[in-house]
C-alpha cells in the first residue's frame, strides 16, 4: 500500500514539473496544463492516478490555500478609482450570466440558483496577467481589473450563501468580522513597536516563522469560518484579503507564500480536479453533451453581452467594450471552487462538475486571447 502511494506522489510531482513546460508550449495558462494532464492521467484516460483518500485530503488543502492566493491578489485600492464605472460593468457581469444561466438551469432540471452564480464568476487571476500583456489605456485596465475584484468578492459571499444557508446570521456574521478586524488591528500595533520588529529580525525570520505563522493563519481562519457556520474557503479568501493589505509591508512573506503555494497545494488541487473530471459520462451521452453546449453557450453569452453593451453605454469605445466582455468571460479559479463545493454539497453531481471544469478550460484558452486580438486591433486601426 505504501509503495503504491509513493508511486502515485511521484506521479504527482512529475506532472507537477512537466505542467509548466507544457504550458509554455502550449502557450495556455500553468493551471490549465495541471488540469488537462490529471484528466490524461486519470481514470478518463490512461488510469494510472485515481481519486483517493489521501489525495483528497492534499486536494482539499490546495483548495483552502487557492482561495487565500485569491483574496491575496485582491488589491481593494484600486476600486476607488473610476468606482462609478467599476460599478456599473460589475452589475452587467454578474447579473445577466446569472439570469442567463438561471433560465438554462431551469430547461434542463438543474440547481438554478447554483448554476447562475457559478455561470456569473470570472478570474482575476488570468485577466491581470492578460491587462499586463495588452497595450491599453490606463483607464480600460483599473475599470476591467476593479470591476473583476468586485465580482470576484461579490462571487465568493454569493457561493457561500448557496453552500450555507446559515451565511446570513446576523450573529455568526457578525462574530466573523469582529475576530477579523481584531486580527488586522492586532497586526498593524504590532507592527508599530520596535521590541517587535527585532523580535522577528532575531527569531522569525532565520527560522522562516513568517511562513509558518502565515500557514496557521490561513487554516486558523477556515476552521473559525467552519466553526460559525460558512464554508472554510471564506476563512482562507478573508486571509489574503489581510495579507494583501499589509503587502507593501511584507512582500517578502508574500513572495515566499506565493512559491509555496505555486510550488506545491495548488498545483496537486488542479491536477485532482482533472482526476475527478469524467469525460466519458460526457462524451458518452447525448443529452450531457447537449448541456454542456448550453452551458458553454449562456456563461460566454451571457457575461460577454452582460459586460461589452455596459462598456459601451458608460464611455469606452467598440474595441475596448468588446474586448473587456471577452476578458470578463474568463473563468478559472471560482468556477471550479463552485463546482468543488457543489460537488461535496451534493448540489451538482459528477456530470455537471465535469462540465463546469471544461467549461473553465475552454474559457481561459479562448477569452484572454480574443481580448489581446481586439484590443490590439483598435491600436493598428489608430
Amino acid at each position: 500500500m505504501s509503495n503504491n502511494i509513493l508511486f502515485d506522489i511521484f506521479i504527482l510531482f512529475i506532472l507537477i514539473l512537466v505542467a509548466p513546460i507544457l504550458s509554455r508550449i502550449l502557450k495556455i495558462p500553468v493551471i490549465v496544463a495541471e488540469i488537462i494532464l490529471g484528466i490524461i492521467i486519470g481514470p478518463s484516460m490512461l488510469g494510472l492516478l485515481i481519486s483517493s483518500e489521501w489525495l483528497y485530503t492534499i486536494a482539499v488543502m490546495g483548495f483552502i490555500y487557492l482561495m487565500f492566493i485569491v483574496g491575496l491578489e485582491v488589491e481593494l485600492s484600486l476600486l476607488k478609482a473610476n468606482i462609478t464605472k467599476i460599478l456599473a460593468i460589475t452589475s452587467g457581469s454578474l447579473l445577466v450570466p446569472f439570469l442567463i444561466g438561471y433560465l438554462v438551469a431551469g430547461i434542463y432540471n438543474l440547481p438554478p440558483l447554483f448554476i447562475g452564480i457559478a455561470l456569473s464568476t470570472t478570474s482575476m487571476g488570468v485577466i491581470l496577467p492578460t491587462i499586463k500583456e495588452i497595450n491599453a489605456r490606463k483607464e480600460f485596465s483599473q475599470v476591467l481589473l476593479g470591476s473583476a475584484i468586485l465580482v470576484d468578492v461579490i462571487s465568493m459571499f454569493a457561493l457561500a450563501f448557496v453552500i450555507e444557508e446559515e451565511f446570513l446570521a446576523f450573529d455568526k456574521l457578525l462574530f466573523f468580522m469582529i475576530s477579523l478586524v481584531v486580527l488586522l488591528a492586532s497586526v498593524y500595533l504590532l507592527k508599530r513597536y520596535y521590541i517587535v520588529r527585532n523580535i522577528v529580525k532575531r527569531f522569525i525570520e532565520p527560522y522562516h516563522t513568517d511562513v509558518r505563522l502565515s500557514l496557521t493563519m490561513i487554516f486558523g481562519l477556515a476552521i473559525l469560518a467552519e466553526f460559525i457556520g460558512v464554508h472554510a474557503i471564506l476563512g482562507s479568501f478573508f486571509a489574503g484579503l489581510l495579507l494583501s493589505e499589509l503587502q507593501e509591508r511584507v512582500e517578502k512573506l508574500v513572495e515566499k507564500l506565493l512559491s509555496f503555494g505555486y510550488g506545491f497545494f495548488i498545483p496537486v488541487f488542479f491536477i485532482a480536479v482533472g482526476v475527478r473530471t469524467d469525460l466519458t459520462t460526457i462524451l458518452g451521452n447525448l443529452r450531457n453533451l447537449e448541456i454542456l453546449i448550453s452551458l458553454l453557450a449562456a456563461g460566454f453569452f451571457g457575461k460577454f453581452l452582460g459586460t461589452s453593451v455596459i462598456s459601451k453605454l458608460i464611455g469606452f469605445d467598440k474595441y475596448e467594450s468588446l474586448s473587456m466582455g471577452l476578458a470578463m468571460s474568463a473563468r478559472l479559479s471560482l468556477i471550479i471552487a463552485a463546482a468543488e463545493l457543489g460537488l461535496a454539497a451534493g448540489i451538482i453531481g459528477s456530470e455537471i462538475y465535469s462540465m463546469l471544469v471544461l467549461l473553465a478550460i475552454v474559457s481561459v484558452v479562448l477569452s484572454p486571447s480574443l481580448a489581446k486580438m481586439l484590443v490590439e486591433k483598435k491600436v493598428i486601426t489608430l
